[in-house]
């Protein structure tokens, strides 16, 4: 079984005892040290404003912020700009803030003046004749460091508090630096609200110049490859096919007005030979209508023979003959001095009405030649476009391209400006984010600077451990022997005889024996 060593506290107790005063007197000097220490030391009172952060009252979702940094980086940026000389300077004179508390000349700096050129250090000939200037800025970094900046319940707010000599100072430069801060917030927040709005802005018209000149660029390459687009290609295919459907038409129509023209020919031809075959008879230069007709039939006949009777040859010569028997019914139905008169030299059909006729063919086919020559001229021009609009597609698609990217873009700077813009007023209208004091600063009760009951505490400590080390020392340095042991450890003396243990004294004892 493990045996714990006890441990005799005996000796110790008696070396306090013993030793007493060694332990008192310390304790003693290092509480008048540290009374004496709070006596010299000026007292330094803080004061605390509680700033809390509110969100903005527009929801974010209907106007979102463009102000979208920490809260932590901006209370940097803050402080950079509250803690600048201009502005403490400013605090200095506000509150007549004109000395350094006297702890920066206390007790204790007096004392390291003396003790320094004793052993052979001279002071700083700078701290003590400093000009004007030097001290104003000595300060400036004092009050700098009473400064203090805390932030509280997960950055949702943020305690600024100062340190000063006198409460009622403390209290109202913490309450001018809070304000400086929500001033300061909504000057940062303005600034950069209407920084973004202008670089948007400033953005969005360079875009609008280069979408601009790219719709240019754009409606240029279509006014020069005008017909030749890909969304007209479909429309120039159509308008190919009905040129070339008129164009096969008029082919057609040619090719009629030719056999018209050959059959009027051989009719003009066997009306000049039964002319000249009367004058040659006597006849005066006349002929016969109806044999005329007759001679038309029997040629109809042997082309009926030869063609089916959609031949263009056939209706032509149906056509003619229709108009001749018309021409017979008409003249049947005059009198005979009607006849004398319409036709005096007893000709009814004159050979100058196949003349006529032909001539009227002749222009006729003419008319079908030029806009045959048309068409074929329009077909070039449209088998051109379709040809090229493969080529033109490709570049185009190219410049759509640039052009849709730079208006994607053009549209989405557009869409944040305006929402930077729509930021910016409510900026202005202060119902973004705000810093709004929750805690006013008051004049403290007590000093926060020095603790004295902490310092108290320390100078016990120190005092009784210096003591403790004291005595201890002294204890040790003491040749004297205040027990056995120490004489037994001291002395060593030689044994003289050893009795060994007997077994069963302590039972005997219990029971009341003897040895």
């Amino acid at each position: 079984m493990l045996q714990i060593p006890r441990i005799n506290w005996r000796p110790y107790l008696e070396l306090v005892i013993r030793r007493k005063w060694w332990i008192v007197f310390p304790v003693i000097l290092s509480l008048a040290a540290g009374w004496v220490y709070l006596q010299q030391t000026p007292s330094s009172y803080r004061a605390s404003t509680l700033i809390l952060v509110e969100s903005q009252r527009v929801p974010r979702d209907f106007v979102p912020t463009t102000v979208t940094d920490d809260l932590s980086i901006r209370l940097q940026t803050i402080s950079q700009q509250v803690n600048s000389r201009s502005n403490l300077e400013e605090i200095i004179k506000r509150f007549e803030l004109h000395s350094i508390p006297d702890d920066s000349r206390s007790f204790f700096a007096e004392i390291k003046g003396k003790i320094l050129p004793v052993i052979g250090f001279e002071e700083n000939p700078a701290e003590k004749d400093e000009p004007e200037n030097i001290s104003t800025q000595q300060l400036v970094r004092y009050v700098r460091s009473k400064i203090n900046i805390t932030l509280r319940a997960q950055n949702r707010a943020f305690e600024i508090s100062f340190e000063w000599g006198d409460p009622q100072t403390a209290a109202r430069v913490a309450n001018a630096l809070a304000s400086q801060f929500i001033d300061q917030n909504l000057r940062a927040r303005e600034s950069m609200a209407m920084g973004t709005t202008r670089f948007l802005d400033g953005e969005v018209q360079r875009l609008q110049q280069e979408l601009q000149e790219r719709e240019m660029v754009l409606e240029d390459f279509k006014r020069r490859n005008m017909g030749s687009l890909p969304n007209q290609l479909q429309s120039n295919l159509n308008i190919l096919t009905q040129l070339k459907d008129e164009q096969g038409r008029l082919e057609e129509q040619a090719q009629n007005v030719l056999h018209e023209m050959q059959v009027v020919r051989r009719l003009y031809a066997a009306a000049l030979a039964d002319r000249e075959l009367g004058m040659q008879q006597g006849q005066g230069g006349g002929y016969n209508p109806y044999r005329e007709v007759e001679a038309l039939e029997e040629r109809l006949n042997q082309l009926r023979a030869r063609y089916t009777e959609q031949h263009p040859e056939l209706v032509v010569l149906k056509r003619i003959i229709e108009q001749k028997r018309m021409e017979l019914d008409r003249i049947a139905s005059m009198e005979p001095i009607q006849l004398e008169t319409a036709n005096p030299a007893g000709n009814i059909f004159q050979h100058e009405e196949h003349r006529v006729e032909l001539e009227q063919m002749q222009r006729r086919l003419n008319v079908l030649e030029r806009r045959k020559r048309d068409l074929e001229s329009q077909i070039r021009v449209y088998e051109s476009r379709v040809e090229q609009t493969s080529e033109v597609e490709l570049e185009l698609m190219n410049l759509e391209r640039d052009y849709n990217a730079v208006n994607e873009r053009y549209q989405n700077l557009l869409r944040r400006k305006l929402d930077a813009e729509l930021a910016e007023q409510m900026e202005r209208r202060q119902q973004g984010e705000q810093f709004r004091v929750v805690d006013q600063a008051i004049p403290p009760s007590g000093p926060f600077s020095p603790d004295r009951n902490r310092i108290m505490l320390l100078s016990l400590a120190l005092g009784m451990g210096m003591g403790a080390g004291l005595a201890y020392l002294r204890e040790g340095m003491d040749p004297a022997l205040y027990s056995a042991e120490e004489a037994k450890d001291f002395l060593q003396p030689a044994m003289l005889i050893s009795l060994p243990l007997v077994k069963g004294i302590k039972k005997d004892k219990k029971r009341g024996g003897g040895l």
